[in-house]
């Protein structure tokens, strides 16, 4: 639900500059392509028909071949990511934050996840991460630091969460 409300920012920021053409696509990045990142992904494109996957990486070649195969059999060519925007390693997050896309989604296991955020703010990417968001001091201080950052920027970083709420039974 998160991934759809950071589209859906991201698709009101696009629509808000170009009110009188046709909106363009929203480059959405996906960096960790195991099953959160997919289902990520998944609901990004989900949130809005002008959303599109435009680069993804991972640690491991097998994960982010998968993850696409999974997105284009649910989403078709809006999956389909051309080889020179396909990233293997660790350096992958940030050539997908350099490839042109406007938001990034961030699933990679949560010590990476300060770094991360860090360069794609620093880049004024839009930002959707799962939880946590750090799991140490210094990553909870980096994170306080790119939310100032973000909110400076005008950029948007959100979180996911398990449960918002729970109905008493």
């Amino acid at each position: 639900q998160s991934t759809v409300v950071t589209a859906g920012a991201v698709a009101a920021t696009k629509l808000a500059a170009a009110p009188d053409k046709k909106a363009s696509p929203i480059k959405v990045g996906l960096v960790g392509c195991g099953g959160r990142g997919t289902g990520a992904a998944n609901q990004a494109l989900q949130a809005n028909d002008s959303a599109v996957i435009w680069a993804m990486g991972d640690a491991f070649e097998d994960r982010l071949t998968g993850s696409m195969k999974t997105l284009i059999s649910e989403k078709g060519n809006r999956a389909e990511i051309p080889k020179d925007r396909q990233f293997v390693g660790f350096d992958a997050y940030q050539k997908v934050i350099d490839s042109g896309v406007d938001m990034v989604i961030l699933t990679t296991p949560p010590h990476f996840r300060p770094e991360h955020i860090a360069a794609a703010v620093k880049a004024k990417i839009h930002v959707f991460c799962e939880k946590p968001m750090a799991v140490d001091g210094t990553g909870v201080r980096s994170v306080i630091e790119s939310t100032k950052l973000a909110k400076s920027n005008g950029t948007n970083l959100v979180s996911g969460f398990c449960w918002r709420y729970n109905y008493p039974h």
